[in-house]
């Protein structure tokens, strides 16, 4: 059966949707989450409303992807240094949690996320990372580099988590301190998972 059978329309132009999230972005970060119209955003992006329409139902769902998506960047790789990556993934939330267009999206998204459905949303946007995130914690158990017994759902909300709280209060001040620090407590969960999964059970 041929795949495009009811489809419809042309297909997306991946450089103006680049250019509608850059544009978005930088609107976030020069005037703020309510001021970060689709009529904003279309002109800066020199597209129409009705284009970015159809490819986000609604305001909410771009400003999302703006803030919460890969950006098309790769996930890092992995190296023979688990603490180092997790380093690496810590700074990269970071890096991203303090950006001008996520402190400034994120506490207006999370207040406009009232539905099931809003909710739904942000957690698909998180699947690839969250997916990628777990990945190398089962490499580094499959490595013997940490127990099997690792809840990797769990290290990474805290991670998520963490770095989105103290990004978007804090911006990047005494970013290397917290990045060491938080990567350590990450790989001490990591090594310890069965203590740490007996000891929430028993809360």
């Amino acid at each position: 059966m041929n795949e495009n059978v009811g489809k419809v329309g042309r297909p997306r132009d991946p450089a103006k949707d680049r250019a509608v999230l850059v544009a978005a972005r930088r609107l976030l970060g020069e005037v703020g989450y309510q001021q970060t119209t689709i009529t904003a955003i279309a002109r800066r992006a020199e597209v129409s409303a009705p284009a970015i329409y159809r490819r986000w139902p609604t305001r909410e769902a771009l400003l999302e992807e703006a803030v919460h998506g890969t950006g098309g960047h790769a996930f890092p790789g992995p190296t023979d240094d688990l603490q180092a990556d997790l380093v690496t993934w810590t700074r990269i939330f970071l890096v991203r949690a303090a950006s001008p267009a996520a402190r400034a999206g994120i506490p207006g998204l999370l207040a406009d996320a009232v539905s099931e459905e809003d909710r739904e949303r942000l957690s698909a946007l998180q699947d690839p990372v969250r997916d990628a995130f777990s990945a190398r914690l089962e490499l580094a158990a499959r490595n013997g580099e940490i127990p099997r017994a690792v809840d990797p759902s769990m290290i990474f909300d805290i991670l998520s988590g963490t770095t989105s709280l103290r990004g978007v209060i804090q911006g990047s001040s005494g970013a290397d301190e917290f990045v060491e620090s938080l990567a350590g407590a990450l790989y001490v969960l990591a090594c310890n998972g069965a203590e740490v999964s007996a000891a929430v059970e028993g809360v």
